[in-house]
């Protein structure tokens, strides 16, 4: 099957390069038949030398390639060549070695082709791409960087070889080259209106981690989780963002765990039961419950040396969760009496652990228009992940769009579930 592939792709470039070959090679029998008083127009190939390649031309388009090269010796064979015959040997001897499987010479002789003077400046384009393809075929990177070099400063535009540009450049070691180029691919795409390879990023991404930019890692990722999104990406960017200087991690840890459930990255036993253990820490018991009873359920918790400690756990949750349930009218009651909308935030968070989220997403909203709050935009972030729990995806976009603020990674988290939401339908988990 690959050696079909392979035939395949070599008479494809045959075919390529075989027009190119007949606008740029002078037709022998054409010259070699001019009257004797006509001053030719340009070089010319004697009798001896044209009437072979013209003969071999023919059984190039035949698929016949051994049988053209040995054609062509005859050429070859001729005493004392020009210089324009030698290209035009040079030229035919190309497409034929080609045709008859012998890519390595091929690829010598149209270098060779590209070198002469004799090459018609309006073939240097084709002829340079069918090169570099030759080049990429036969793994011969260092030649395909130069050709593809070439390909690009002549206005070459083949998004394909130009993928394969910036590929090579990272394959050799070219990290700031090869991000260059796939960075000016994208910009080129997007401003076409396409959406860019996903290879691209990758290029770019892998490129930019080769250099340290961490920055322009994480953008590249958040590119990716917009127009490639799979858990690897999404786990990737959360944890970079985490990791940013200044992120709140331990006050939003909790926020965090949330948004990679809703993205579907697996959450670990020991971190579905630090969940747990902080949602039930900050007064969300009944959160913590359900957390701890799916994980139970999926073979996560209860084993192990840490089994006692995720029973006593589980415990706590539901007795806590269970007494809650019976005060969350009196709890509201106080809420609504306050001067600030602190307490109708935090009630509307814990009742959203119950399932009861348009109940909890007016909750704080009106918590959030009351004001005062200690953490105004850690309020907006709750909204809208209780909007998204509601069905509400609208409303929740609006919500998470809203969210403003500096390092402490509020925003960012924000950020990121409008790209999840975004991307995914909004539908809930």
């Amino acid at each position: 099957m690959f050696a079909n592939r392979s035939s395949a792709r070599r008479l494809a470039l045959v075919s390529s390069l075989m027009s190119a070959l007949l606008a740029a090679t002078v037709p022998a029998a054409a010259q070699t038949a001019a009257p004797a008083a006509s001053a030719p127009a340009g070089p010319t190939v004697r009798p001896e030398v044209g009437n072979p390649l013209t003969a071999a031309q023919a059984l190039v388009r035949s698929n016949q390639g051994k049988e053209a090269l040995a054609k062509i010796a005859e050429a070859e064979a001729a005493p004392n060549p020009t210089p324009y015959e030698q290209h035009s040997i040079n030229h035919t001897k190309a497409v034929a070695a080609l045709a008859a499987g012998d890519s390595a010479q091929s690829l010598l002789l149209f270098e060779k082709v590209l070198g002469s003077r004799f090459l018609p400046e309006k073939d240097r384009l084709p002829i340079t791409e069918s090169t570099a393809r030759l080049a990429i075929q036969t793994k011969n990177h260092p030649k395909a960087l130069a050709q593809l070099k070439s390909y690009k400063s002549q206005g070459g535009a083949d998004a394909a070889l130009l993928r394969a540009y910036a590929q090579l450049l990272a394959e050799a070691n070219d990290f700031a080259g090869a991000a260059a180029e796939a960075k000016a691919q994208i910009q080129a795409e997007e401003a076409a209106g396409r959406k860019p390879p996903e290879s691209l990023y990758r290029i770019l991404g892998f490129s930019q981690q080769k250099q340290a930019d961490n920055t322009g890692y994480v953008q590249t990722l958040e590119k990716l989780v917009q127009t490639y999104p799979t858990p690897d990406y999404w786990a990737d960017l959360v944890s970079r963002t985490v990791r940013k200087p200044g992120f709140a991690d331990d006050r939003l840890r909790l926020d965090v765990y949330r948004l990679q459930r809703a993205l579907g990255v697996a959450l670990q036993g020991d971190e579905i039961a630090d969940m747990a253990q902080r949602a039930v820490q900050i007064g969300l018991p009944a959160e913590a419950q359900k957390l701890l009873d799916e994980g139970y359920a999926a073979g996560l918790l209860g084993k192990g040396k840490d089994a006692a400690a995720h029973a006593k756990l589980r415990e706590q949750a539901t007795k806590v969760a269970a007494q809650d349930q019976k005060t969350f009218g009196d709890s509201e009651a106080a809420a609504q009496k306050a001067k600030d909308g602190n307490a109708l935030v935090n009630l509307g968070v814990a009742l959203a652990g119950t399932g009861a989220y348009d109940r909890a997403a007016t909750l704080i909203e009106q918590g959030i228009s009351r004001g005062g709050l200690r953490r105004p935009e850690e309020a907006t972030l709750h909204l809208g992940w209780v909007q998204w729990r509601a069905g509400r995806a609208d409303d929740a976009l609006r919500s998470f769009a809203a969210v403003k603020g500096g390092d402490e990674g509020t925003a960012d988290l924000a950020r990121l579930w409008g790209y999840h939401l975004r991307n995914s339908g909004a539908k809930k988990s």
